[in-house]
């Protein structure tokens, strides 16, 4: 299938993608919530679904407990030690 054939075809886009990829939404966030992002991440071949849990929902970015960046840092760490093929 060529590229452009995914314009507008969030499913089949998702699907190309061969990076390995970590999708990592934060609880509670309005703007986008994990529902939304695990639906998202199940397209993504061979992608991981972990959640910041954080009071702070989207702000929670900004590492305001060290428990957040605890776990984003966490996050980070394991994707860049996964094999690469």
């Amino acid at each position: 299938m060529a590229m452009s054939a995914v314009t507008g075809d969030l499913a089949a886009a998702l699907g190309w993608i061969k990076a390995k990829t970590y999708v990592v939404p934060f609880s509670r966030d309005m703007f986008f919530p994990p529902a939304d992002c695990e639906a998202e991440q199940k397209l993504i071949p061979n992608s991981k679904f972990r959640v910041v849990d954080s009071l702070w929902a989207h702000f929670a970015m900004f590492c305001i407990t060290h428990s957040e960046r605890d776990q984003i840092d966490a996050c980070i760490r394991d994707l860049l030690a996964e094999p690469v093929d």
